[in-house]
């Protein structure tokens, strides 16, 4: 488990799949998580999903949970890939809706940061959403990531063709911006993540 302030990452378990079949049946919720959220998905489908994803050693999945509540309020990904020497993280969240607006994205967002970047030493981290959800590109772009490509009307949604936005952020980078973007999001929490982390005999 990794705690950062008000919310903790764990693995996926089996008993969570009945919550994330409710979430990737919300087209609310999945509107605003991938490109073709009107392909929704049966139990069975979840299901199967979960016993290939925890199989691959290149893929950590996350339940985020309330901190002190342990109540579940979304997922979280890190997809691991290596190309041309370069480690990298393409990561990816959604929210129970009920937590939209709430600051919640980017503290998610600055976890999966510090799990590339300070414990995985990954040497970069990629993130992609479509063209209307201006609400995860600030995210991103609040945690320090920059857009670096758009593909153009590569998603059909809503009876028009969108854009597809990719972003990237350098280890280099989160690590000059690190302390700030924490005291920034966590506020009081900040200074007992960073001594928590702070090991003074190895």
């Amino acid at each position: 488990m990794f705690k950062l302030g008000p919310i903790s990452l764990r693995a996926w378990e089996r008993e969570d799949l009945r919550k994330i079949h409710q979430w990737e049946n919300d087209f609310e919720t999945m509107l605003y998580s991938r490109g073709m959220p009107h392909q929704v998905k049966s139990y069975e489908q979840i299901v199967q999903y979960y016993e290939e994803e925890i199989k691959r050693e290149d893929r950590l999945h996350y339940i985020v949970e309330l901190s002190e509540s342990k109540e579940p309020i979304g997922t979280a990904v890190i997809r691991l890939r290596e190309w041309g020497g370069v480690r990298k993280g393409n990561i990816g969240t959604y929210l129970d809706k009920r937590y939209w607006n709430k600051g919640f994205g980017k503290i998610i967002t600055l976890a999966l940061l510090e799990i590339s970047f300070y414990y995985l030493n990954l040497d970069k981290c990629e993130a992609c959403s479509i063209e209307y959800n201006k609400r995860a590109h600030h995210v991103l772009e609040s945690c320090g990531f920059k857009r670096y490509s758009a593909s153009r009307k590569s998603v059909y949604l809503l009876g028009k063709r969108w854009d597809w936005y990719c972003f990237d952020i350098l280890r280099e980078e989160y690590m000059e911006i690190r302390e700030s973007l924490l005291n920034r999001f966590l506020g009081d929490y900040a200074k007992d993540y960073l001594h928590s982390i702070n090991l003074k005999e190895i």
